[in-house]
C-alpha cells in the first residue's frame, strides 16, 4: 500500500462533485442573506432550501473527500492512459483505461479545469491509484496528488 495524501483544497479545487457541494450551500445563502436584507419575501423560501442544501452537501463532500482520500492511501498504483479529456466553460471529464490484477479497466471523473488538469492530453499515460476491493473505482494521480 501507497499511503499518498491529498488535501482538501487540491480535491474541492479538481473533484467538479466537490466543488459543487462546497460552492452551492455558499450560493443559496448568499442569496438567503440578499433577501434577508432586502426585505424580500423571498426568505421565506430561500431560508429552509438553503438549510436543506447545507445538509446534503456536507456529506456529499465528506464522502467524496474521504473516498478518494482513500483510494490514495490504501490504493494500488497502476499505468494507466488517458483515453479522452474534454471541457465546457470550466468543467469536463476525464476518461481513462487501466489494467489491475491481469484485468482492463476504464474510468472517469467529472473534472474542474486547473492547472493540474489543463496539462493532460488524450493517450497520455498517466498514474492510477486503483481501489483493490473495487478496481473500478480509481484515480488519476496526476490530478489528485
Amino acid at each position: 500500500m501507497n499511503k499518498q495524501k491529498t488535501s482538501l483544497i487540491r480535491i474541492i479545487s479538481n473533484d467538479y462533485p466537490s466543488l459543487l457541494a462546497v460552492l452551492s450551500p455558499i450560493i443559496f445563502w448568499a442569496f438567503t442573506a440578499y433577501f434577508f436584507y432586502s426585505g424580500n419575501s423571498s426568505t421565506e423560501l430561500f431560508l429552509p432550501l438553503s438549510a436543506g442544501i447545507t445538509l446534503v452537501a456536507i456529506p456529499v463532500l465528506i464522502w467524496r473527500y474521504r473516498m478518494i482520500a482513500s483510494v490514495f492511501e490504501d490504493g494500488m498504483e497502476t499505468l494507466g492512459t488517458i483515453q479522452s479529456i474534454y471541457f465546457f466553460r470550466g468543467r469536463g471529464r476525464v476518461e481513462y483505461v487501466y489494467s489491475f490484477q491481469g484485468q482492463k479497466y476504464a474510468s472517469g471523473n467529472a473534472i474542474n479545469r486547473s492547472k493540474y488538469t489543463r496539462i493532460l492530453r488524450d493517450g497520455q499515460p498517466v498514474t492510477v491509484f486503483v481501489n483493490p476491493e473495487n478496481p473500478k473505482r480509481a484515480f488519476v494521480k496526476e490530478i489528485y496528488l
